[in-house]
């Protein structure tokens, strides 16, 4: 057995002590923490330097009590509510859908799995003060073709983060895809909504009956999505169903935000 000299001992004291100073500069002073939308290095526990939160485009102000757009005045609904009310009950979202936050999302999109989290920070505080009565979240599913092309569902990675920070329960397999609908980019709003009529299928039905539940996604753009999810939910026996968004595409019309 190999003994143990008083040089080799100061040598693992040494270590040990290392590892301890290592951890509390991780902690206090950590590494490789820079701002998600500049790069710039940031010695604080948070997603953005000081400039670039200044900068995002915060959903505050006048909202659509519906979809929770933001809109110029005052108004209950918004117009384009008003012309197509949307089927679940009430949406809300962290930010307005413009500026760099469009680039973050695209890339939370296209790989940055990390930004999950950071989304997350801003949308679990709107499950605590608006949707409070919520039973459980569910996420908008993709079919296993779609999910294996991207590597990953980014609503499902968005519920699992805002879910663990505000405590609500998150239910996986209520709900699936059923048909691929394709990208909607370029339909109007009356194709994507016939694009996604009848592409999602209640597992479990009895879990839905009577039940407040809260649809996590990245963005509302119609409506169309959601919409669809929403109807298949209410189908169930849903007595609520809400919609929690990173962010919004405002509405173009007279009374939304220029």
């Amino acid at each position: 057995m190999e003994k143990e000299t008083p040089t080799k001992k100061n040598f693992q004291k040494f270590e040990e002590l290392n590892g301890i100073i290592s951890r509390i500069r991780d902690i206090f002073f950590p590494e490789n923490l820079t701002c998600a939308c500049c790069g710039a290095d940031l010695y604080a526990d948070q997603p953005f330097c000081p400039h670039c939160l200044k900068e995002l485009p915060f959903n505050h102000g006048f909202i659509c009590d519906k979809c929770g757009r933001s809109i110029k005045e005052d108004y209950p609904v918004c117009l384009e509510c008003k012309a197509n009310m949307p089927a679940f009950d009430t949406a809300r979202s962290a930010f307005r859908y413009e500026g760099e936050l469009v680039r973050l999302i695209k890339e939370f999109k296209t790989g940055g799995k990390y930004l999950a989290s950071v989304f997350a920070e801003y949308m679990y505080t709107y499950v605590l003060a608006q949707f409070s009565d919520a039973d459980f979240a569910v996420f908008v599913p993709m079919t296993e073709k779609d999910e294996k092309k991207r590597g990953y569902n980014q609503s499902e990675l968005l519920a699992e983060k805002v879910c663990e920070r505000s405590g609500l329960k998150l239910e996986r397999e209520i709900i699936v895809k059923t048909r691929e609908t394709g990208a909607q980019k370029e339909l109007t709003r009356k194709e994507r909504a016939e694009n996604m009529e009848g592409s999602f299928r209640v597992h479990n039905r009895v879990a839905c009956r009577g039940k407040n539940i809260l649809i996590i996604d990245d963005v509302l753009t119609t409506g169309a999505t959601a919409g669809a999810l929403a109807k298949t939910l209410y189908g169930a026996g849903a007595d609520k169903v809400y919609l929690l968004t990173i962010a919004s595409v405002m509405d173009k019309r007279e009374n939304a935000v220029k």
